[in-house]
């Protein structure tokens, strides 16, 4: 299962996540070594004095394969959280960074498609899917390639706003 990469960056500006969040996102190579380090090191600078966050915010290139264990560690302590939820926010971050990259990709719909079957086809993401059929009052047979594919991309920027919303209001 290939997925994106999406910089620590790009997720600490869309939002906040769990060490049960960051290890679900690395363990789908969506959020990579060098992400989690990033996420220790501002929790670290942030005052934290877990033993877990300072050793981790610690390692080096050198010390790689102990980061799936402090993170697991780490994550153990996190609170409990539904895993449709974490998955939920890695969908929606994902979508974000590839909306926000799109012009980086040749086919950034393709990539959506791909991003659908990699999340095991989340139904809130269908209105952006070019092979899905039409659920609405819309034709695509009236209207031209271009005009079809700006709806495309409508229902995706519409889905990260709700999207966005729901998470940030903690009704997702």
């Amino acid at each position: 299962m290939l997925f994106l990469k999406i910089p620590y960056s790009f997720v600490h500006k869309h939002l906040v996540i769990t060490w049960r969040e960051a290890l679900w996102g690395y363990e789908h190579q969506i959020f990579g070594w060098i992400d989690i380090l990033d996420l220790a090191i501002e929790r670290v600078r942030s005052g934290s004095n877990n033993q877990l966050e300072i050793e981790l915010a610690s390692l080096t290139k050198m010390d790689t394969q102990r980061i799936g264990e402090l993170l697991r560690g780490l994550a153990l302590f996190s609170p409990d959280e539904n895993n449709i939820l974490i998955v939920k926010k890695w969908l929606y971050l994902t979508l974000a960074w590839l909306f926000e990259n799109k012009e980086s990709f040749d086919d950034p719909l393709s990539e959506v498609e791909i991003i659908y079957s990699n999340f095991d086809y989340p139904r809130e993401i269908e209105s952006f899917i070019r092979y899905m059929p039409v659920t609405d009052d819309y034709d695509p047979s009236l209207h031209t390639k271009n005009e079809n594919e700006n709806r495309l991309f409508e229902n995706w920027k519409r889905y990260l706003d709700i999207a966005q919303n729901a998470i940030n209001s903690g009704s997702q």
